[in-house]
């Protein structure tokens, strides 16, 4: 939604599980699953002493000491990076007056989803993210990257774009042809 200035606010998509599902793992992959398709993304985290931490699209961060509300995150991100496109917020409670906030659901063994069906953007198993982060890292391939293309056609209206090949990719792809050509 366009402000007055015509700069319009970041798509806020909330990231839920239970404690040590993963979620903060899930936001690490997103944002870079996100950045190599070049969709400026942010992170708002809520900690456990009320503080709300900002992660900048540049890496930057800004701690507010006072608990923010998930509805006052994407104007409050405005004010720190117009730029940003994706707003991920993670420790945030299903809002209680009804609101329904696109959601990315982290599942453990036996703990069903907590989130009302219409707001469910996508859910993943919290074991297999973990699994695939520590055989491949935080890229856009895998679990993450089917996450991000469902928010990305479901909440930013775009097509998914497939993840461009970097010169790092390219260049460590170059060495390993020329060992299997000696």
């Amino acid at each position: 939604m366009p402000e007055p200035d015509g700069t319009p606010l970041a798509a806020l998509i909330r990231i839920a599980g239970a404690p040590g599902s993963g979620k903060s793992l899930l936001v690490t992959a997103l944002t870079e699953a996100f950045r190599h398709r070049g969709v400026r993304t942010a992170s708002a985290t809520r900690r456990p002493d009320g503080a709300t931490v900002f992660v900048m699209p540049n890496s930057g961060r800004a701690t507010l000491d006072r608990p923010v509300t998930l509805d006052e995150l994407p104007t409050l991100l405005r004010s720190l990076d117009p730029s940003a496109r994706l707003l991920l917020a993670e420790g945030y409670q299903t809002p209680q007056d009804g609101l329904l906030v696109p959601t990315v659901e982290l599942l453990m063994w036996g703990v069903g989803t907590a989130t009302p069906p219409a707001a469910l953007v996508a859910t993943l198993d919290g074991a297999a993210l973990l699994r695939q982060f520590q055989r491949t890292g935080p890229q856009d391939s895998g679990l993450a990257a089917e996450v991000a293309s469902a928010i990305q056609e479901k909440v930013l209206g775009e097509t998914p774009a497939t993840t461009p090949v970097t010169r790092a990719t390219k260049g460590i792809a170059e060495r390993i042809n020329r060992l299997f050509r000696r």
